[in-house]
């Protein structure tokens, strides 16, 4: 079951520190939060802090990101520190990382929540595939709201991939990686 809310929940809130505000990673964050706003009901509003950590003797520079949901009783909190790669690679890995904790902790909520329990599901979507490299074992589809999603070999049976085309209708479930969405439970509609 998803639990859709009011659109009188607040758009979430962005701090930035000692890093320049993004685009990129606002509309990142407003497509993660509109993903845990499925989970949760009553869901006030949002805190993310973005923060980039000061350069230390060997270590490289590095992002950390908190983010803080606010709820009737106990707000949930997530923070993840990432210093890897590019300055853009890492706030987007940091900012996954602490959102996929959070919507961890937001569904362990909800199912101890009485009157709940039970598994939460991604709702089943339907899509076209626009890129096939069958040689590498992976493709996108194109959902039917338009948004594009990644998609291995992995996640379909054999024998149906063995049918997969350019054009073929696909059901699916989708997730959040670190690289963006995904498909899941593929299968040929």
């Amino acid at each position: 079951p998803i639990i859709m809310l009011e659109d009188s929940v607040k758009p979430p809130t962005i701090t930035w520190r000692h890093t320049d505000a993004s685009p990129i990673i606002e509309t990142l964050v407003s497509k993660r939060y509109d993903r845990l706003k499925r989970f949760g009901e009553g869901i006030e509003s949002c805190d993310i802090v973005v923060e980039g950590m000061s350069k230390r003797k060997r270590s490289a520079r590095g992002f950390r990101v908190r983010v803080t949901l606010h709820l009737p009783g106990p707000d949930l909190t997530a923070q993840r520190e990432v210093a890897q790669g590019s300055a853009q690679e890492d706030i987007e890995l940091a900012l996954n990382r602490a959102f996929s904790a959070l919507e961890k902790q937001l569904k362990t909520k909800w199912k101890t929540t009485p009157g709940h329990g039970g598994k939460i599901h991604d709702p089943v979507v339907h899509g076209v595939i626009t890129l096939l490299e069958k040689q590498l074992g992976w493709g996108t589809v194109r959902a039917d709201d338009g948004r594009e999603v990644y998609f291995q070999k992995d996640s379909i049976a054999h024998a149906d991939w063995e049918k997969l085309s350019k054009g073929t209708r696909l059901r699916f479930r989708e997730a959040m990686g670190d690289k963006g969405p995904y498909a899941t439970g593929v299968s040929l509609a």
